[in-house]
C-alpha cells in the first residue's frame, strides 16, 4: 500500500506541472501534418542575397511530436545573406506574453548563424523585426523567445501595445549569416508557440 501511495505521490510531484505547462501553451504550427501553411515569399526567391531553395516536412529531427519543417539553405559566406519562412495568418494574441519557436541546426553546420522572427502588424501591414538575433548552435535545438506584452523592447521601431499583439497578419522566421559562416545545408523549425 505504501509503494502504491509513493508512486501516486511522485506521478502528481512530476505530472501536474507538465500539465499546468501545457494549458499555458498554444502550439500554432508543430508540423504533424505537413507545412501547415508556411511556404517562402515570392520575392525572396527574386533577392540574391536570400539563400533559402525549399522547405519541406521532415521526420528527421523535431523539438516536439515527431516532424519538423526543413529548410534548404545555400550561405555562400563573404556577404549577409538570409533564408525566409513566413505564414500569412491572422492573429489575436491578446492573451499571450510570449512568441517562442525552436530552430535546429544538424551537428557538423558551422558556427555563427542567427536567427529572429519578424512579424507583420495591423492595417498598414508593417514588417516589425525582433531587435537581437539568437545564435544557432550546431547539434542542439535552440528556442527563439518575443516579448509580446505592452511596452516590449524585443521589436524595432515599434510601440508593443494591445493592438499590435491583436492584429498580427504573418509570422516570419530568418536565418542569417553576415558575411560568415558559409554553409550548404537543411535547418529545421519546430514548435511555434505562444506562452501566456
Amino acid at each position: 500500500m505504501r509503494k502504491v501511495l509513493l508512486v501516486l505521490v511522485i506521478a502528481i510531484l512530476f505530472f501536474v506541472p507538465k500539465a499546468s505547462y501545457a494549458q499555458d501553451t498554444e502550439v500554432l504550427f508543430g508540423f504533424e501534418t505537413g507545412l501547415q501553411g508556411w511556404d517562402i515569399p515570392d520575392w525572396a526567391y527574386e533577392k540574391p542575397d536570400h539563400v533559402q531553395r525549399s522547405i519541406e516536412s521532415s521526420d528527421k529531427y523535431a523539438s516536439e511530436g515527431s516532424k519538423s519543417l526543413q529548410i534548404d539553405t545555400e550561405f555562400s559566406g563573404g556577404r549577409w545573406t538570409g533564408a525566409i519562412i513566413e505564414i500569412m495568418q491572422y492573429c489575436d494574441w491578446s492573451d499571450y506574453s510570449t512568441l517562442a519557436c525552436d530552430i535546429y541546426l544538424p551537428q557538423g553546420a558551422p558556427k555563427g548563424l542567427k536567427a529572429k522572427i519578424i512579424l507583420t502588424v495591423g492595417d498598414s501591414w508593417k514588417w516589425v523585426e525582433q531587435s537581437r538575433s539568437f545564435n544557432l548552435e550546431p547539434g542542439k535545438w535552440v528556442t527563439i523567445t518575443a516579448d509580446l506584452t505592452p511596452g516590449s523592447i524585443d521589436w524595432k521601431r515599434v510601440e508593443v501595445d494591445d493592438a499590435f499583439r491583436a492584429d498580427v497578419r504573418k509570422i516570419d522566421i530568418r536565418v542569417e549569416s553576415n558575411n560568415k559562416p558559409a554553409y550548404t545545408g537543411p535547418i529545421y523549425v519546430d514548435n511555434i508557440r505562444v506562452i501566456k
